[in-house]
């Protein structure tokens, strides 16, 4: 009996342990190429980046209808609302989960993407049943897309895919501001 109880707590530490990761996100959106480093936890995920000297990092709890944006340079924090088109402009994820209310998703097959066992679904407009919004692998070892295509943008080459994932253990504030960041509200869009 012992051995069962330490054999289910184990598979289950493993189960939740098994969606926190850390990989490079490759990000090509309005012909500009992007690489962010992203952390994927139970409790949502953040990316980090440095474009033009400027470094930032996302962070998105899960449940939650805000976007913290960190600029450590200037030691500042912006919230500004999950929905608001101007944060879902840089997160393929944000833009994913907005879409998918509209649409429906269908299973097209099964693929391997760098090494990881995928579900390929194909996410249509219930509205206009013809028009496939975008192309999502899943994996069922994480919990993100490995990679999804935006056709919705009128170009095929409006991607996100993740490459390098790692096992990644979270520390306790790496989903909160940091102390010492001035906070300010993004005014609404």
């Amino acid at each position: 009996m012992k051995k069962l109880i330490i054999l289910l707590v184990t598979s289950l530490t493993v189960t939740s342990l098994s969606a926190q990761f850390t990989a490079k996100m490759h990000f090509s959106s309005m012909g500009q190429n992007h690489v962010f480093t992203i952390y994927s936890a139970d409790v949502g995920y953040r990316y980090e980046f440095n474009e033009h000297g400027q470094a930032g990092v996302i962070i998105v709890k899960q449940g939650s209808n805000e976007v913290i944006i960190l600029m450590p340079q200037q030691k500042m924090a912006m919230k500004s609302s999950a929905a608001d088109p101007m944060s879902m402009g840089n997160d393929p994820l944000a833009v994913l989960k907005y879409h998918q209310n509209k649409g429906m998703m269908k299973v097209e097959g099964k693929e391997t993407l760098n090494g990881i066992p995928c579900t390929r679904s194909g996410l249509w407009n219930k509205e206009n049943p013809d028009q496939k919004m975008f192309t999502v692998w899943s994996s069922d070892e994480y919990n993100m897309p490995v990679k999804i295509i935006n056709h919705i943008s009128g170009s095929d080459d409006e991607a996100m895919e993740l490459k390098e994932i790692e096992l990644w253990t979270p520390g306790i504030d790496s989903f909160e501001i940091p102390d010492g960041y001035q906070v300010m509200e993004m005014p609404k869009m």
